[in-house]
């Protein structure tokens, strides 16, 4: 049975999701989907899974509940800063009650709702990007239970729209600055594209020359300077982290194989685990799902940009491949793997989606 107040909060989502489909912003179709999505919310958490599972959750809880006007200290002391930036997110979210994950799980609800209001009311989806916001599996999973990592997608795509297709900095980097409270190495990897789109601006030549200077840079800042070492510091805390014995090796100081090295480990991150390393069933589902939107990012990296968008395609690729050569050189566990590549999978497929579909194919609410 769930306490009263949880079900009041259920209440009001309901309340909100069937004002949008009486409004006729959500057709038949959406507003099952996010029915659907909201019970998801009661079916995961010491259900599916229990609460132990994602361990982080219960923080997010416990420092929300500074709404009342409790101390934030042993939430800083326990859980960290960008934890407890993020739970003052959550409590200040207009939520009457946050008394279990569930209540921050319902948040996370409601922003999917908000993002995908905003984005058909903008032409935005594809009739393919449309169900693959609806119903890619991670995203349904992680957008039921309490964790930040919906408010980072948010935030990044938020950055990123009004970068490619408002072509307004200003108002992206306002997006940006958010993820330095929340985790500051989205944030830095959401700076990646703002700094390729002002050196390059129009010209296809600038765009290839900024991509040449930042690749150059990237070796140099890692070879040079010495950052190669804190990488493999951050490589060997995430293994440690997620039940690793002893260390992983190093990544490799030669330029050739470290480059190697990267790109393995973003094609990695994408596909682990595979099916023949799936160790249960859950994994064995984790994997085909890989193995499914790997096809899907293949197919939209394939096609050809529209006209006057060759530039904003290119800078989405690098992108996506320098993000995931990034978390592909530090993550190791499958969880954790899902858990960080999924909203840069989504972004990737919708963002490539909408650079590349003729405008005759785009969607708002059809009913």
């Amino acid at each position: 049975m769930f306490p009263l107040e949880e079900v009041i909060n259920l209440l009001c989502v309901l309340c909100l999701l069937v004002g949008l489909r009486l409004t006729n912003r959500l057709d038949v179709l959406v507003f099952w989907v996010f029915l659907g999505r909201v019970a998801m919310v009661f079916l995961t958490n010491d259900v599916l899974f229990p609460v132990s599972y994602m361990p982080d959750q219960l923080g997010y809880v416990y420092c929300a509940d500074m709404r009342r006007g409790g101390p934030d200290t042993w939430c800083g002391e326990l859980i960290g800063k960008n934890t407890l930036n993020a739970s003052w997110f959550f409590a200040l979210f207009p939520i009457p009650f946050i008394v279990s994950v569930r209540s921050i799980a319902l948040v996370n609800a409601v922003l999917i709702v908000w993002l995908y209001i905003y984005l058909s009311g903008k032409g935005f989806f594809s009739s393919r990007a449309r169900l693959v916001y609806l119903l890619y599996p991670s995203f349904v999973l992680y957008g039921a239970v309490a964790v930040r990592d919906i408010a980072i997608a948010i935030c990044m795509f938020m950055a990123i729209y009004y970068l490619l297709e408002k072509k307004s900095s200003l108002l992206g980097v306002a997006w940006v600055v958010p993820l330095f409270f929340i985790k500051q190495q989205n944030a830095l990897m959401t700076l990646i594209p703002f700094a390729l789109a002002m050196i390059a601006g129009k010209s296809r030549i600038r765009m290839i020359v900024a991509v040449v200077l930042g690749f150059v840079f990237a070796f140099v800042m890692l070879l040079g300077a010495g950052y190669l070492a804190e990488l493999n510091d951050y490589r060997n805390a995430f293994y440690a982290e997620d039940g690793g014995i002893g260390k992983i090796p190093p990544l490799s100081s030669s330029p050739p194989v470290l480059l190697f090295e990267l790109l393995i480990g973003a094609f990695s991150i994408l596909l682990m685990p595979l099916p023949w390393q799936a160790g249960n069933a859950f994994q064995l589902i984790q994997s085909l799902e890989n193995v499914l939107m790997m096809w899907l990012v293949v197919q939209c990296w394939r096609r050809r940009a529209k006209l006057g968008m060759e530039n904003a395609f290119m800078n989405l690729k690098i992108f996506f491949v320098s993000s995931m050569a990034i978390y592909g050189a530090v993550i190791s566990n499958y969880g954790t793997a899902a858990r960080y590549r999924f909203a840069f999978i989504l972004l990737f497929i919708l963002f490539a989606e909408h650079l590349t579909q003729p405008d005759r194919e785009k969607t708002g609410n059809p009913e």
